[in-house]
């Protein structure tokens, strides 16, 4: 069995399940109302229809265990979208600190820029009005 990722209408979540040499392609609804329908059939089926039922019972079981591998993936997706949440997040903090270490070193700079612009402009008038006297 394996999910199907593309977008579906309605939220139904389709399923891939193989059956032999052919391929069974059935949505979470269509699962739900057999075994609804099943189980229908089962509490009203007479002495001549045991054997019916026993059939329909060992298809239920197949439903179940076709749920319960359904849960156990959508486990496993909620398991492994909570650690790329997780990884996203500690990502974003790394990037939010090298973003504030980058505004001091730019701070620094500015002010040993600006420093060195004012001396230098200091010196200049100051030796261009001693060379003229």
């Amino acid at each position: 069995m394996r999910w199907n990722n593309s977008p579906v209408e309605n939220n139904d979540v389709s399923v891939t399940e193989s059956v032999g040499d052919n391929s069974l392609r059935r949505s979470t609804s269509d699962v739900l109302f057999s075994m609804f329908e099943t189980r229908c059939l089962t509490t009203s089926s007479s002495g001549a229809e045991t054997a019916a039922a026993a059939a329909v019972g060992s298809s239920i079981s197949s439903v179940e265990s076709l749920l319960a591998s359904m849960n156990a993936q959508l486990e496993t997706r909620l398991r492994s979208d909570a650690q790329l949440r997780r990884q996203a997040d500690k990502n974003q903090q790394m990037m939010n600190e090298w973003m504030i270490a980058a505004a001091v070193v730019d701070r620094i700079c500015f002010i040993i820029f600006s420093l060195i612009f004012v001396i230098g402009t200091a010196v200049m008038f100051v030796l261009a009005t001693a060379v003229e006297h």
